[in-house]
C-alpha cells in the first residue's frame, strides 16, 4: 500500500493530541482486562514497513468461524473492546484488533501518514497467522469511527480476499469530522486548504465492489445522516446496507444496542456466506 503523502497534514500535535491523547485503552493496565466468557486473549506483534513493533489484540473463537480484522475507533477502551469481541464470539466469530503506533502496546508515537502502511502490515500479520493456525474462517474488515479510514484503505486494496466491510460511524469528509472532534480551527482550515480530502475516504469507497455495512446513530455529534449518506452513496454493491441504530452518541451507540448490535452483525455477515436465519416455526390456525 503506498504511501499517502496527504495524510502528512494530519501529523500536527493538535490533531494527534484531540484523538489520542485520551484513548481508553492507551491507559489500560492489564491487570484490569475484562473478564471474556466466550473467547480467549492473545497478542500477535508485528513490524511496521519502518521496523516499529505494532500490537495486535487476538480475541479467538471457532476457528473455521468469521475472523474480523478490527480498527478500533479513537475513543476505545479494553472495556468495549471486550464487549465487542465477546458478543461476537458468542457466535463463534473472532476478533483482531490493532494498537495503532504510541496507542496501547505498540511502539513509536500517533502518526497519521504511517496509517496506510500500518494498516497493511497488521492485514497481512493477520493472514499469516491464520495460515499458521489452521483458520479457514472467512475474512471481515471492519473499522468503528476513525477506525473506519484504515478499513476502507485496507478493503479497498484487498477487497478480493475478503467477504465484506463493516463501517460503524463513519464519515465522508476529513474536516467535517476534525470539526466534531473540536480540533483548533488553525489545524483545521490548514487540512481544508489542501486540494485533495486528507483520507479519500468517498474516493476510496468508489472502488469497493464488495458489500459494506454501515451502522449510525441518529443522535451522532460528529457526523450527521446526510453527511455520512455521501459516503453510502458510493458504495459499488447492491448488498450494502445503511443500519440506522436505535442509539445516543457514537461512544454510546455499540453499548446502548447491546445484545441487538452483535446479533445484526452476524446476520448481515452470515447472509454474505449464504446463511439464511431459520424461520421460526408457524403456529397451526385454531378452528
Amino acid at each position: 500500500m503506498e504511501h499517502n503523502d496527504k495524510l502528512k497534514i494530519l501529523d500536527q500535535p493538535e490533531i494527534i493530541s484531540s484523538l489520542f491523547d485520551k484513548a481508553g485503552f492507551m491507559q489500560q493496565e492489564e491487570a484490569q482486562q475484562p473478564v471474556l466468557n466466550h473467547c480467549t486473549l492473545s497478542s500477535l506483534t508485528l513490524p511496521a514497513s519502518d521496523g516499529t513493533l505494532l500490537n495486535s489484540r487476538i480475541y479467538s473463537a471457532e476457528q473455521d468461524k468469521p475472523h474480523i480484522i478490527y480498527f478500533p475507533a479513537e475513543y476505545e477502551s479494553a472495556e468495549t473492546l471486550a464487549m465487542l469481541a465477546d458478543g461476537m464470539a458468542e457466535y463463534g466469530f473472532n476478533l483482531i484488533s490493532l494498537d495503532y503506533r504510541g496507542v496501547g502496546a505498540s511502539q513509536g508515537s500517533a502518526s497519521f501518514s504511517s496509517l496506510p502502511e500500518d494498516s497493511e502490515a497488521f492485514y497481512l500479520a493477520v493472514k499469516r497467522w491464520m495460515e499458521k493456525e489452521g483458520r479457514a474462517g472467512k475474512l471481515v474488515v471492519m473499522g468503528r469511527s476513525l477506525g473506519c479510514v484504515p478499513a476502507i484503505m485496507v478493503a479497498e486494496k484487498y477487497q478480493d480476499d475478503i467477504l465484506c466491510l463493516v463501517l460503524e460511524s463513519a464519515f465522508d469528509k476529513t474536516a467535517d469530522f476534525l470539526k466534531g472532534k473540536k480540533v483548533p480551527e488553525e489545524a483545521i482550515n490548514s487540512v481544508e486548504s489542501q486540494a485533495q480530502d486528507a483520507f479519500s475516504n468517498r474516493e476510496r469507497m468508489k472502488k469497493i465492489t464488495k458489500p459494506v455495512f454501515f451502522i449510525h446513530s441518529p443522535r451522532d455529534e460528529i457526523q450527521t445522516l446526510p453527511q455520512v449518506e455521501w459516503l453510502v452513496a458510493e458504495s459499488r454493491s447492491k448488498a450494502t446496507q445503511f443500519q440506522i441504530a436505535p442509539a445516543g452518541t457514537r461512544e454510546e451507540l455499540a453499548h446502548t444496542t447491546g445484545e441487538l448490535y452483535c446479533s445484526t452483525l452476524r446476520q448481515y455477515i452470515n447472509l454474505r456466506m449464504g446463511i439464511r436465519p431459520s424461520r421460526k416455526p408457524r403456529r397451526k390456525r385454531q378452528a
